[in-house]
């Protein structure tokens, strides 16, 4: 009779958890034979992790008895036996090997050395054939246990009891089974140490700096949490080309130990250092206070802050919504953003050639047996990476040679300083100190033979005295523009709920002031070292400016939109020398808003603000393009990069949200009325709707409890969220941390991240084209001296954008 090679189930020893936060038990179990699409593969090595801890600790998911687990290398290993009764595999000695491919499984072969990983890559899933989502959809990935595939396990206890697994490896076993899928193929000239850290904590590390962040040569990073993994990211950004990670062990150049600091925080400390703030920052604790002081040391304009740290399944995130709105951006990722098959390869050569060296990380190694000192080392900080080996390796738990003394409570932040750091000159919060202007002579006769330089102008505007009082029509003087600075005669501009956000004090409280920002006018005249614009060109201000030449105007695919040479303020005063050029009839200074104040006949803007439009372009157009229809437009064009096939939601449909998109009435399909929902939440509608969430979120009215929704309505994996919405300075978004770090990401954006100049003349010819369609935006339209009619209509939710003409009933 030929004999059956089919698998058998294999009798070894595994470390059993029984229950949360008690010691592991050594034990003998069973191993089921692999099924269809699984390999069992003989462990040879492993290590201990902090999600293991947390795990261990009942943080997330708590189920017991199980088997922890997931940072290993093994091989696969095939040795034919006879059939024979299943009890008679009780006596089996333990080391032998059984043939450990089930049906189905390819590119697999006796031998081969692996690496298991908690996501599984099929190569043919859409989130595995897009650069966005290292999700696969073909073996999702779970926090519960079971196989990914049929949800069971493949362990059992003495008695015949099922033993669960840990995110369906489960290593600290001699032999375990997976999915095919999650199985990457290693090259055997790795050392078994290295190619294990590669299997989550390392690939994690260096993976967040390359694959997530996508850290460029010469920017700064900091990095919270020295434990292995942030170490790892150190190794990361050097390989990326950060500048100063080298030097010290793993790269770090700078320390920043929180127990040292006096009243100054972290943040501040790191923002001093970097001279704004770094480019990215790392959070590798698990900590939500952590991740946002990670994320509040990041600069306005482009800072990424990269979770990685696994806390409780319970963790709310608090960011200041406003910072958040400004530029930044926080993602979350498992595996640092990698494809395990196809970039844990890469890591394991770049080892081999030393662009890597994570052997410092391994700090003890062990038995099997002496599981439970690695456990107690990595509670008490002593050390980075425990490895276990599983052939009875009887090392002491001492430091490896050349190691750092032990970590320290509370560990030290690297920071590494770039030239990237220097540009971003002021907080958007933090504006420069202002001297206070001398008021000019008002209304004085003009001289006989007066020279040809311009002179102040009298005119009229509307200007906010008090918080939430009506604006009153008064006669000002508007200045002559100083070097580099234009004066425009505004033709029309309108009323933006930006505007209503300052009218109602939520933000800066500085008045008298003259509001308004989104306008469309022609030069009137032009200071010195002005080029390229001459009276007469029809032109928008843009409260952000663009002067081509700084490291934020020459950045790549649109980067950073925050120009350093006239640095975004959300503060009054000219952003050159932070003076007003406003002045009421009285000889007393008025304030501007956003060194924009359209609300005037005339106003003054720094050149760099100043975009040059086709005349061609109805003017109603090309007032909505210096604010809101090119917010909403670049949001998804620039900011998310929104692909065809998609799906959006958009939670405010104002006139921004509706310019996020277009179509059939501006292209909404679906609508939801959250007044009209029983039980059901907005999130729990849409996450149906779409079979697990939408591609792309947009909030666009700035509440907080609406930018959680918009978040949590996105879908794992690769789910972004745009935050447009103006709130108070004080608000605080909430985000569920272990959601956010199942790869989404939630980003703020100024502009829709357009660069002004360079994207509005763009947006302008989409519009003649009739590629966008904008007009329908524009409900109302008034005199100035209507103006609060306007606030009325926009308040009660009668109008999205109500037009206001300088010369209307004049």
């Amino acid at each position: 009779m030929t004999e059956d090679q089919s698998p058998r189930p294999i009798r070894c020893k595994a470390a059993v958890c029984r229950a949360a936060g008690e010691p592991l038990v050594i034990e003998e179990i069973v191993v089921d034979p692999p099924k269809a699409y699984e390999i069992r593969i003989k462990i040879i090595c492993t290590s201990l992790c902090h999600t293991d801890i947390t795990f261990w600790q009942a943080k997330v998911a708590p189920v017991f008895p199980r088997i922890l687990g997931h940072e290993a290398y093994g091989y696969v290993h095939v040795f034919p036996l006879p059939a024979l009764p299943i009890y008679f595999y009780w006596r089996l000695p333990p080391a032998t090997h059984l043939r450990s491919v089930g049906e189905h499984v390819e590119g697999f072969a006796a031998g081969d050395t692996v690496v298991p990983t908690l996501l599984g890559q099929c190569d043919s899933c859409g989130s595995c054939a897009s650069e966005q989502n290292n999700m696969c959809a073909a073996v999702p990935f779970a926090m519960g246990p079971g196989m990914r595939r049929d949800g069971t396990t493949r362990f059992w206890d003495a008695q015949g009891n099922p033993l669960h697994d840990l995110l369906a490896v489960s290593s600290f076993t001699e032999y375990t089974v997976m999915d095919v899928n999650q199985v990457v193929k290693i090259d055997p000239a790795v050392s078994p140490k290295l190619a294990c850290l590669l299997s989550c904590g390392a690939g994690t590390g260096v993976g967040a700096a390359w694959k997530l962040a996508k850290v460029e040569p010469g920017s700064s990073v900091a990095v919270f949490g020295l434990g292995s993994v942030g170490l790892a990211v150190t190794q990361g950004a050097k390989m990326c080309g950060a500048s100063r990670i080298i030097g010290k062990s793993f790269g770090v150049t700078d320390f920043v130990n929180p127990s040292q600091l006096d009243k100054s925080s972290v943040c501040e400390v790191i923002t001093e250092m970097t001279g704004g703030g770094v480019d990215c920052s790392f959070e590798c604790v698990g900590v939500p206070s952590v991740v946002t002081d990670a994320f509040r040391c990041t600069r306005p304009g482009n800072g990424k802050t990269i979770v990685l740290g696994l806390g409780s399944q319970t963790d709310m995130l608090c960011l200041p919504a406003f910072e958040l709105l400004f530029g930044k951006c926080i993602i979350g990722s498992p595996l640092g953003g990698m494809k395990p098959k196809t970039d844990i390869p890469v890591l394991a050569k770049k080892c081999m050639s030393k662009e890597l060296e994570l052997e410092g990380l391994v700090t003890h190694e062990v038995g099997l047996e002496e599981i439970n000192k690695a456990f107690d080392l990595l509670l008490q900080g002593k050390s980075l990476r425990c490895m276990i080996w599983m052939d009875n390796f009887a090392a002491a738990a001492q430091p490896a040679a050349g190691q750092r003394p032990e970590a320290a409570q509370q560990p030290p932040i690297p920071v590494s300083r770039g030239q990237g750091g220097v540009e971003a000159r002021a907080s958007a919060l933090c504006p420069p100190r202002r001297r206070t202007p001398t008021p000019p002579r008002l209304l004085q006769p003009p001289l006989a033979m007066e020279d040809q330089s311009p002179k102040p102008i009298h005119c009229k505007a509307a200007v906010c005295r008090a918080a939430g009082e009506p604006l009153t029509i008064e006669e000002i003087v508007v200045d002559p523009p100083k070097v580099y600075e234009i004066r425009i005669k505004i033709i029309c501009t309108s009323l933006c709920h930006t505007d209503i956000t300052f009218w109602k004090a939520k933000v800066l409280p500085v008045f008298p002031r003259i509001l308004g920002h989104e306008a469309y006018g022609v030069v009137e005249s032009v200071g010195k070292l002005v080029e390229g614009f001459a009276a007469g060109d029809s032109v928008v201000p843009t409260f952000l400016g663009q002067c081509d030449s700084c490291g934020s105007c020459t950045s790549s695919e649109q980067q950073n939109n925050m120009c350093a040479s006239v640095p975004f303020i959300i503060g009054p005063g000219m952003r050159r020398d932070g003076t007003t050029r406003f002045w009421d009839a009285q000889g007393k200074p008025l304030h501007d808003l956003l060194a924009v104040s359209s609300f005037s006949e005339y106003t003054v803007v720094d050149m760099n603000q100043v975009v040059k439009i086709d005349p061609a372009v109805p003017p109603r157009l090309a007032c909505l393009l210096s604010c809101g229809g090119s917010t909403g437009v670049g949001a998804a064009w620039r900011s998310a990069k929104v692909e065809p096939g998609s799906s959006v939601a958009i939670f405010g449909l104002g006139s921004v949200g509706l310019a996020v998109v277009q179509g059939k009435s501006f292209g909404v399909t679906h609508f939801i009325n959250p007044s009209l929902l029983d039980k059901s939440s907005v999130r729990e509608v849409i996450i149906e709707m779409t079979g697990g969430g939408v591609d792309y979120s947009f909030e666009c009215i700035g509440v907080s409890s609406v930018m959680t929704d918009a978040f949590r309505s996105t879908k794992m994996g690769k789910g972004k969220t745009i935050i447009l919405g103006l709130g108070k300075d004080s608000d605080q978004v909430s985000l569920p941390s272990l959601e956010l770090l199942f790869g989404r990401c939630v980003m703020g954006t100024v502009l829709g991240g357009l660069k002004p100049k360079s994207d509005i003349p763009i947006l302008a010819k989409k519009c003649i084209d009739k590629e966008l369609e904008l007009e329908a935006l524009v409900t109302h339209e008034l005199g100035l001296k209507d103006i609060n009619k306007a606030f009325d209509l926009l308040l009660q939710g009668k109008s999205l954008r109500c037009m206001i003409w300088m010369d209307k009933d004049k």
